[in-house]
């Protein structure tokens, strides 16, 4: 860890052990289970045994790095002797019953199943019916209600245990009935809970009104032992003839220390009405009586200004409020040393004495009325508001499971980085961190994805805080960015917004490095956008899906080019390409498309041989020419910038599938040599198109003097193409009028290809990235053609002089060295214009190692 980053108390170096789990989470499969024939589900590997703080950290870490649990991963722990665990958080996974079926043989302590949408009613009561027993932490968020639902009773005991709906068997049923229950059609509304004895934390969110009155008057007085009890957006009883909401039947936990009623009272709160009953909950050091929003008429400032006062001395250890959305901190907008002799109403004064007073830990004020977060003395450590970022981050940390609260969250943070907000390194890690999680926390709410991808992509797009980001952000983290925006762009790959935010956002982080962890999943993603786009409508999204992809392929090794060959990358291109045709004028789309190409085919065998099939016999050479024609040849002088990058793209392309023996010699045609040498004398680019021509031309001649091939060519009558000798044809013909044309003899090549080679500037920069050189030292070995052995040492020499350290070190790992060392022992073999090249070479060498020259062993550094 670096002393800035120890200044703001970060690192992005992991310990040893979370690098283990992230590696085990990331790839179990590889590392602790094995992959079950066709369905889909995972086992330990043999002999293995994971105690229970192992299996459920690798969970944790599995959650963290932004993937989802679902059958296939929950099997894993289906043998509570092999693997253990006592706590787990199934919030919002794709698991479904079978997944119940096999945790119900471990022993658990805590369930998290909120958001489990595929879970049946009768799966969880059976489930949470074996658990009760010992559970002490169950969250089931807004599928409480499942929880209420009327089971069936079949005819016959004893369900299959292989069925996924789970049937009810008799000792299901007596287990679910318990001493509380007379008969077998008890076993309904909510009653599951009367066995959990031992609970301590309780979250049951959006009951209905029946719902929650059979859990006030028949399950609370049997959960005496509840510590928190969260009842969020529930519809709760109401006292006889009174629309006042009866919280009378709380007061039996006499434990409580925590209640959430979110949204659960009339949002026109009169405190004064429920003062006497929260009042008896002495112990309460949580209490949220928050709602979305405060409507209807208030209550006067003074009556809640005395509840208020009266409710804070009942609750002397009181430490956490959350008022957020309600009218009660209205007696808090001006504080009093503000005040001036005519703002005389004494239950501000009062309140602001009284409030005063107390000091919270945490301090609720989200869309309070009047804005009460904007002021400067709030007695508390942590306060939710919007007054500034610290405030929004602390909303999003409260509020995130909170649908319409987060989004307004959301939006606010968007507008605080879009306008410029700079912050610490922390304060920059921990705001990703949120949005992550806020994202991850309801992928299918449309609004929540756009707009925290929107805050992402003004957090990161800044150069200053991407260097930031990059500099101290863990790879976790990272890593659970990147998954959390590919996801929200698939599960929403309808939406043009969710689309467009994400694919702008991607374009901020390091590609490919930063999304190697989703690299398969997101090319498959970007190859549909770009299948599916209009080119009319949605070119946008078609053109930065391709940026995003060619810099996908540009770096990756040769397993990686040829998954994405796998995908259909190059099938799409070729579509793409043939498309374009129908246009006037090349574009940057096109140019894309063939760099693409020049990408993927990059030392990747089957890739090269994809480009030139396509869906028919030479696909890929038509579509060249069909490009080179229409659009260098016959291009408008106005767009000679994109007709040139075309040209070196294509080149490029075809200077790949030279160095495939087995595929070069589609190139021994007198249309295709007729057009690469006249393509040496072209000046498109810089060097890059005559370089490229060269490069194929050599390859091409490297095979060996087949005369027979040669005689053919030059036998020939022409080619498809009268190309002049730079290269402007002033036509070109489809190949099947090769019988006309230019004649092309293997000396006319030849010479000018050295021709070529003598005109190049050595100092010229380039734009080609070889990732290694080893076709290019095989053509060292071509002893009997000196002119070949010419084109590589100039290319060794020109890259290892304008790019000395990063291709001298290339040339040292592959061997290269020694190769030019012996050309020098066989200099009267060898032309005096090599030699010279391979003592500039060797010479760029030492100077980069820091080698004496006389000193310096052959092949050694």
């Amino acid at each position: 860890m670096s002393d800035n980053a120890a200044q703001y108390g970060l690192s992005n170096v992991e310990k040893l052990s979370v690098l283990c789990l992230d590696a085990i989470a990331l790839d179990l499969a590889g590392t602790i289970a094995l992959d079950i024939g066709k369905q889909n589900l995972l086992q330990l590997r043999n002999h293995f045994c994971l105690t229970r703080e192992i299996s459920e950290d690798i969970i944790s870490t599995f959650i963290k790095e932004g993937l989802v649990l679902s059958d296939r991963v929950i099997h894993l722990f289906r043998d509570s002797s092999k693997a253990k665990i006592s706590t787990i958080n199934l919030s919002n996974s794709r698991i479904t019953n079978w997944s119940l079926q096999w945790l119900a043989q471990q022993r658990l302590h805590a369930i998290d199943l909120s958001g489990c949408t595929e879970l049946s009613a009768q799966a969880v009561q059976i489930f949470l019916g074996r658990m009760a027993p010992h559970l002490k932490f169950l969250r089931m968020g807004s599928l409480a209600s499942l929880l209420f639902q009327d089971l069936p009773v079949p005819d016959n005991a004893g369900g299959d245990s292989g069925d996924p709906s789970w049937s009810c068997s008799d000792q299901d049923l007596n287990s679910l009935s318990g001493d509380h229950m007379s008969k077998p059609s008890d076993i309904c509304q909510g009653r599951v809970l009367l066995k959990a004895s031992n609970l301590r934390i309780l979250s049951l969110h959006r009951l209905k009104i029946e719902q929650s009155s059979r859990l006030f008057s028949d399950i609370l007085p049997f959960l005496s032992g509840v510590q928190q009890l969260d009842l969020s957006e529930c519809v709760l009883p109401v006292e006889k003839g009174s629309d006042v909401t009866d919280l009378s039947p709380l007061t039996v936990l006499r434990q409580l220390t925590s209640l959430v009623l979110y949204d659960a009272l009339p949002t026109r709160f009169d405190l004064a009405r429920y003062e006497p009953v929260l009042s008896q909950l002495t112990n309460l050091q949580h209490l949220d009586i928050s709602c979305l929003e405060a409507r209807g008429l208030y209550p006067s400032v003074s009556s809640q200004t005395t509840a208020f006062l009266s409710l804070l001395s009942s609750l002397p250890s009181l430490s956490s409020l959350d008022i957020s959305g309600t009218h009660l901190a209205r007696h808090l907008q001006t504080p009093r040393s503000s005040m001036s002799s005519q703002d005389g109403d004494r239950g501000y004064v009062e309140a602001s004495s009284g409030f005063s007073g107390r000091h919270f830990k945490f301090l609720g004020l989200w869309n309070c009325v009047g804005d009460p977060s904007r002021r400067t003395d709030l007695p508390a450590d942590v306060v939710t508001g919007d007054a500034n970022m610290t405030q929004i981050y602390n909303s999003l940390q409260m509020y995130k499971k909170r649908e319409h609260v987060c989004n307004d969250c959301l939006s606010n943070l968007y507008h605080e980085l879009r306008d410029g907000w700079r912050g610490t390194p922390l304060e920059h890690t921990r705001i990703l961190e949120i949005i992550c999680e806020v994202m991850r926390s309801n992928k299918h709410n449309i609004d929540r994805q756009i707009s925290g991808s929107a805050a992402m992509f003004h957090l990161i797009k800044c150069d200053a805080n991407r260097v930031i980001l990059h500099r101290y952000a863990s790879k976790r983290l990272l890593r659970q960015a990147t998954r959390t925006l590919y996801d929200a762009m698939n599960t929403h790959s309808a939406k043009k917004a969710m689309l467009r935010n994400g694919l702008l956002t991607f374009c901020h982080f390091d590609l490919p490095s930063d999304i190697m962890n989703i690299y398969s999943e997101m090319v498959k993603l970007l190859l549909n956008i770009i299948r599916q786009s209009d080119f009319t409508h949605d070119e946008f999204l078609q053109r930065i899906s391709l940026y995003l992809l060619n810099n996908l392929v540009r770096s990756v090794d040769n397993s990686d080019k040829l998954q994405v060959g796998n995908q259909g990358a190059v099938r799409t291109m070729l579509w793409l390409i043939k498309a374009k045709l129908s246009f006037d004028e090349t574009d940057e789309i096109l140019e894309m498309a063939w760099s693409t190409l020049w990408n993927i085919t990059d030392e990747t065998e089957d890739n090269c041989e994809r480009f030139l099939t396509g869906e028919n016999e030479e696909a890929g050479l038509n579509l060249f020419i069909q490009c080179y024609e229409k659009f260098y040849l016959n291009g408008s002088d106005h767009n000679r910038q994109n007709r040139e990058a075309l040209l070196r793209n294509m080149m490029g392309l075809l200077g790949n599938v030279s160095e495939v023996p087995r595929l070069r010699v589609r190139f021994l045609k007198p249309m295709y040599l007729n057009l690469f040498r006249s393509l040496l004398e072209s000046t498109c680019d810089g060097i890059e198109v005559s370089y490229h021509a060269a490069g194929i031309l050599c390859h091409i001649l490297s095979d060996g003097s087949n005369e027979a091939v040669w005689r053919h060519c030059s036998e020939s009558h022409g080619s498809s193409a009268s190309f002049t000798e730079d290269g402007n044809s002033s036509s070109a013909a489809s190949e099947s009028s090769c019988q006309s044309g230019i004649s092309i003899a293997k000396e006319r090549v030849l010479s000018s290809l050295v021709e070529a080679i003598n005109r190049w500037d050595l100092n010229s920069q380039r734009s080609i990235n070889y990732r290694s050189f080893k076709p290019i030292l095989a053509l060292l070995e071509c002893d009997h053609t000196v002119e070949v052995r010419h084109w590589a040492v100039w290319a060794l020499c020109n890259l290892t002089t304008v790019y000395p350290d990063k291709y001298c070190q290339l040339l040292h790992e592959e061997g290269g060295i020694q190769i030019l060392q012996n050309m020098l022992t066989e200099c009267e073999k060898t032309n005096p214009q090599i030699i010279k090249l391979v003592e500039l070479i060797l010479e760029n060498v030492r100077k980069v190692f820091g080698h004496d020259h006389h000193n310096m062993e052959v092949g050694q550094l």
